[in-house]
Protein backbone atom coordinates (compact mmCIF):
# COMPACT_ATOMS: atom_id res chain seq x y z
CA UNK A 1 0.00 0.00 0.00
CA UNK A 2 0.73 3.55 -0.27
CA UNK A 3 2.49 5.44 2.43
CA UNK A 4 1.68 8.99 1.60
CA UNK A 5 1.47 10.95 4.43
CA UNK A 6 -1.18 12.72 2.63
CA UNK A 7 -4.00 10.49 2.88
CA UNK A 8 -7.00 11.71 4.56
CA UNK A 9 -10.00 9.24 5.54
CA UNK A 10 -13.15 10.78 3.47
CA UNK A 11 -15.20 9.96 6.73
CA UNK A 12 -13.23 11.57 9.83
CA UNK A 13 -10.29 13.51 7.69
CA UNK A 14 -7.75 12.22 9.80
CA UNK A 15 -4.68 12.33 8.08
CA UNK A 16 -2.52 9.12 7.70
CA UNK A 17 -1.14 6.28 5.78
CA UNK A 18 -3.56 4.38 3.28
CA UNK A 19 -5.02 1.23 5.01
CA UNK A 20 -7.73 -0.70 5.19
CA UNK A 21 -9.33 1.04 7.95
CA UNK A 22 -8.89 4.37 9.65
CA UNK A 23 -6.54 5.08 12.61
CA UNK A 24 -9.07 6.52 13.93
CA UNK A 25 -13.07 6.21 13.09
CA UNK A 26 -11.74 2.42 11.66
CA UNK A 27 -14.32 2.74 8.60
CA UNK A 28 -13.92 0.57 5.79
CA UNK A 29 -11.39 1.70 3.72
CA UNK A 30 -10.73 -0.61 1.37
CA UNK A 31 -12.29 0.41 -2.10
CA UNK A 32 -10.00 3.44 -1.47
CA UNK A 33 -6.80 1.10 -1.18
CA UNK A 34 -7.92 -0.37 -4.34
CA UNK A 35 -8.69 2.46 -6.42
CA UNK A 36 -4.98 4.04 -5.33
CA UNK A 37 -3.78 0.71 -6.01
CA UNK A 38 -5.57 1.21 -9.72
CA UNK A 39 -4.47 4.46 -10.38
CA UNK A 40 -0.88 3.58 -9.89
CA UNK A 41 -0.85 0.41 -12.11
CA UNK A 42 -2.61 2.46 -14.96
CA UNK A 43 -0.10 5.09 -14.40
CA UNK A 44 2.70 2.79 -15.19
CA UNK A 45 0.74 1.31 -18.16
CA UNK A 46 0.67 5.10 -19.64
CA UNK A 47 4.30 5.11 -19.18
CA UNK A 48 4.65 2.35 -20.57
CA UNK A 49 2.77 2.64 -23.54
CA UNK A 50 4.42 6.22 -24.04
CA UNK A 51 7.83 4.70 -24.48
CA UNK A 52 6.52 1.35 -26.33
CA UNK A 53 4.79 4.12 -28.43
CA UNK A 54 1.49 2.13 -28.68
CA UNK A 55 -0.76 5.42 -28.72
CA UNK A 56 -3.68 3.38 -28.64
CA UNK A 57 -3.28 1.78 -25.72
CA UNK A 58 -2.36 4.95 -24.27
CA UNK A 59 -5.41 6.52 -25.26
CA UNK A 60 -7.16 3.56 -23.56
CA UNK A 61 -5.46 4.01 -20.79
CA UNK A 62 -5.68 7.51 -20.30
CA UNK A 63 -9.57 7.22 -20.56
CA UNK A 64 -10.15 4.67 -17.54
CA UNK A 65 -7.39 6.85 -15.65
CA UNK A 66 -9.44 10.51 -16.21
CA UNK A 67 -12.20 8.73 -14.41
CA UNK A 68 -10.38 7.63 -11.08
CA UNK A 69 -7.52 10.06 -11.25
CA UNK A 70 -9.09 13.09 -13.19
CA UNK A 71 -6.14 15.10 -11.98
CA UNK A 72 -3.31 12.30 -13.01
Amino acid sequence: MSNDPSFQCPVCRARQTLRDTCRRCTADLRLVVRAHRRVAHLVAQRQRAQAEGDWLREQAVAVELSLLAPRR
